[in-house]
């Protein structure tokens, strides 16, 4: 358990006593009277396990003797997340310039509205003009098209996006994902085009000298069928050339080709015209082709979702719709940007429970912290095993950001005998 004064963090796995520690820490909170029960904001992430935590509650009162106290948890605000942020733009609709009554977005309608703005959007046009170039292929199995394929990756684009709020719609994201994508990729070639010309060189070598591979001698089928494979490679560049230009599986696909071994022989001077192309391919890692379609690719997908993203977001609103992300990054910006409505919540909690944190994302953390930092009293229960995010990390981010603030506001950090025990 980390305590950090009106911060309580109890990283709870299986068997350590996460049900325990709630029911503990509240009923002493409720016993020295400095939590009222029908002040407790408490939040998880499905509507089950919102039920199972207000019993939680009320059953840990129960076994303390603290009967009243246990029926006025009924009045406590205990809901999912996204109950959390529909409730707040609600509450204050006019400082969010929202409908005080939002109708909520169906998955249907949402799926057409992000179709209808995906079939306009332009930044996906170079990807859309060769998807197979940056690996989007029919799946038939499944009964998706390339556009199918391409689609999918874009709409993940935009749920990744939208999971950090505003900041998922801000055009400088880009550049620092760019350069990160320059720095995992490391030093490349200085000179590309000699490179290719000596992979085209190797291969129209190999071609002249053997135009119908090098399956003569070969009797196993096995072999056969790689030689043909490799010799249908050598004969799509002898073709086209430039295809060494873009293909950039053709480069895989020449790093590795079949030569003799114990139990097939190739003719002679095989090996060393395929040994040649393979070395001549195996500069691929550190060609500067793939990286630079690499960022091409994220810099459209990312384009696109955010070109979507924004005509999405204004055709929702002039319908006076909302959807579940909206529910969150909205709530967020509400109390990140008016100080007067964040106040106004915390003025009618006495502690706040987060159950589950380790399913928070970005902008989910962002609405919670809100609530949570400033709040007299918070409480944050995950499991490090469960974690998709990862929980340590928020662990570690709750504590840096407590700090901080207890730094500027040190009067709140240090104000009652209940914050020093914690």
């Amino acid at each position: 358990m980390i305590m950090d004064h009106g911060l309580v963090i109890v990283p709870a796995g299986a068997g350590a006593g996460k049900t325990h520690r709630i029911k503990t820490q509240l009923s002493d909170w409720i016993k020295r009277g400095v939590v009222r029960p029908e002040r407790i904001l408490a939040v998880t992430f499905t509507e089950a396990a919102a039920g199972e935590l207000r019993e939680r509650i009320r059953s840990g009162l129960l076994a303390d003797g603290l009967v009243s106290e246990a029926m006025a948890v009924e009045r406590a605000y205990v809901s999912t997340i996204h109950g959390l942020g529909l409730r707040l733009l609600t509450e204050h609709a006019l400082a969010a310039g929202a409908s005080p009554q939002p109708r909520h977005l169906g998955d249907a309608e949402r799926d057409l509205l992000v179709r209808q703005a995906l079939a306009h959007a332009k930044s996906l046009d170079p990807i859309k003009a060769e998807p197979e170039r940056f690996g989007y292929e029919a799946n038939w199995q499944k009964g998706e098209t390339v556009e199918d394929s391409l689609r999918s990756r874009v709409l993940s684009m935009i749920d990744l996006l939208r999971g950090l709020g505003d900041k998922g719609r801000d055009r400088g994201l880009l550049a620092p994902a760019l350069s990160r994508l320059d720095t995992i990729y490391g030093t490349v070639l200085s000179d590309p085009t000699a490179a290719r010309n000596a992979l085209e060189a190797a291969i129209q070598t190999m071609v002249a000298t053997f135009p119908a591979g090098g399956m003569a001698q070969i009797t196993a089928k096995t072999n056969v069928e790689k030689l043909e494979k490799d010799l249908a490679l050598f004969k799509r560049v002898h073709r086209a050339p430039d295809v060494l230009n873009r293909d950039w599986k053709l480069w895989n696909d020449l790093r590795s080709l079949f030569v003799s071994n114990r139990s097939s022989k190739t003719p002679e001077g095989y090996d060393d015209l395929a040994t040649a192309i393979m070395a001549a391919a195996d500069v691929l890692p550190v060609h500067p082709g793939p990286l630079a379609d690499a960022k091409l690719h994220l810099s459209c997908l990312v384009s696109c979702a955010q070109e979507v993203m924004e005509a999405y977001e204004s055709r929702k609103k002039a319908l006076g719709l909302i959807d579940f992300a909206d529910m969150i990054t909205g709530a967020e910006r509400l109390l990140r940007t008016d100080p007067a409505v964040r106040q106004a919540v915390l003025d009618e909690i006495d502690c706040v429970i987060i159950d589950e944190f380790q399913d928070t994302n970005p902008v989910q953390f962002a609405l919670l912290w809100q609530i949570g930092a400033y709040a007299t009293r918070t409480l944050l229960v995950g499991d490090v095993k469960q974690s998709i995010m990862g929980f340590r990390a928020p662990t570690r981010a709750c504590r840096r950001l407590w700090r901080r603030r207890t730094q500027i506001q040190p009067s709140r950090s240090i104000a009652t005998g209940d914050r020093r025990r914690l």
